[in-house]
């Protein structure tokens, strides 16, 4: 059976990780979820070396070499390039519990919590957004949303329709009971999307009409 650390660490490294046939690395500027990483690798694999550093484009990494490590997630995905991933089948047919931390593991890496004022009514614009070059994944996810926490997600777009270089695609949660249960059933570890998260439900209560507290939530958001 799959466990709860395995099951992060390989939505991890389908998110913002590779997988090659000589190491594994996790790419993240959140310390909190590079370290998640490490404390999950050292919970399936006992002691490890973990090698750090920081990426051409500025992105901190972890990196662990041997063949034990590749050859154990390779067992679940034959590739983790960002087109070809998918929610391996010991995930799918698991509990509620396994298919959360995925999702939330997931979530952190690919996931954006999307929220704006618009300018012509000022009224607050909302979503959680989940990104992906894999038209698979996204439509597993979300049957696993609908299936396992009733969450109702939008229809599947493209990401830019009309662009040639963009091939990603967009899975959208809106209204106020589907992000609701996605933050009481799912949720974040990344502190700024946690933060955004918790904003984006105060303001159901808030709108331009509570002009104090409304101007409140706006200097929060544009706090980075």
């Amino acid at each position: 059976m799959v466990s709860i650390s395995l099951v992060r660490c390989i939505a991890k490294l389908s998110g913002d990780g590779y997988v090659n046939h000589r190491a594994i690395r996790y790419n993240n500027t959140c310390v909190e979820l590079r370290e998640e990483f490490k404390e999950d690798i050292q919970q399936e694999f006992g002691v490890v070396h973990f090698t750090e550093g920081i990426t051409n484009s500025g992105t901190p990494f972890v990196h662990v070499s041997g063949k034990r490590f590749v050859s154990l997630f390779y067992q679940y995905l034959e590739d983790y390039r960002s087109n070809a991933i998918h929610i391996p089948k010991e995930v799918v047919n698991s509990d509620s519990s396994l298919k959360r931390e995925y999702l939330r593991a997931f979530y952190d890496d690919e996931g954006c919590v999307a929220l704006r004022i618009f300018s012509k009514t000022k009224e607050w614009k909302r979503g959680i957004t989940l990104t992906s070059n894999s038209l698979q994944i996204l439509n597993e996810v979300k049957k696993i949303l609908i299936e396992d926490f009733s969450i109702d997600s939008n229809k599947i777009i493209k990401n830019h329709a009309k662009s040639k270089r963009d091939s990603a695609y967009v899975l959208g949660i809106t209204g106020k009971g589907n992000i609701l249960k996605f933050k009481e059933s799912i949720g974040f570890k990344h502190p700024k999307k946690v933060k955004k998260l918790d904003l984006m439900i105060r303001t159901f209560k808030i709108t331009s009409k509570h002009r104090d507290e409304f101007e409140r939530l706006k200097m929060e958001l544009s706090i980075p």
